[in-house]
């Protein structure tokens, strides 16, 4: 294979190895869809390499979006479970206080439940544990997706640099006729 043909088969792998990663098949927007075209079919070699390629194919790197969707509205799941258990507890206690003992410790009513005052699941201990198994997934997520985010960017970025660096061989030829 001559040295032409294969720095153009080389580009051609590199850009669309690029465009698979980076999930832009169906999305190239009309200037960057002709100049794929174009390389893939060797069609206006010479125009094309006095074109800067960053600007038609730019660097783009994907984000793990639903995870960090859920990640975000996970966030105050702890928070909105505890108070909700509170407001659950605190009319209870109020009456246990006027009718029981008025100097009755809240953590102690919230734990015991004294007389079934309230449903068991709001207990502390449960609501403690549900928090905890919350704050636990969350903090698995954060590191998938950080875990996710980095090995994506050390894959993106050396998949761009590599179709560029093909790209400029390729079009090194165009240039100088």
């Amino acid at each position: 294979m001559p040295l032409s043909a294969s720095a153009h088969a080389d580009a051609v792998a590199a850009v669309d190895q690029w465009l698979n990663i980076t999930k832009q098949n169906d999305s190239l927007g009309a200037s960057a869809k002709m100049f794929v075209d174009d390389l893939r079919n060797h069609h206006n070699q010479r125009a094309w390499s006095r074109v800067n390629v960053e600007q038609i194919l730019p660097f783009r790197s994907e984000t793990p979006r639903l995870l960090m969707v859920i990640r975000a509205g996970a966030m105050f799941l702890p928070i909105l479970l505890t108070w909700l258990a509170l407001s659950q507890v605190i009319g209870p206690f109020s009456l246990y206080l006027q009718n029981q003992q008025a100097s009755a410790n809240f953590l102690w009513f919230w734990q015991q439940n004294p007389g079934g005052s309230f449903a068991g699941i709001w207990a502390l201990s449960h609501v403690a544990l549900t928090d905890a198994a919350v704050l636990a997934f969350l903090t698995v997520l954060a590191m998938r997706i950080t875990w996710w985010e980095t090995s994506r960017a050390e894959k993106t970025e050396a998949t761009y640099a590599a179709m560029l660096s093909a790209l400029e061989f390729y079009f090194v030829s165009a240039r100088d006729n």
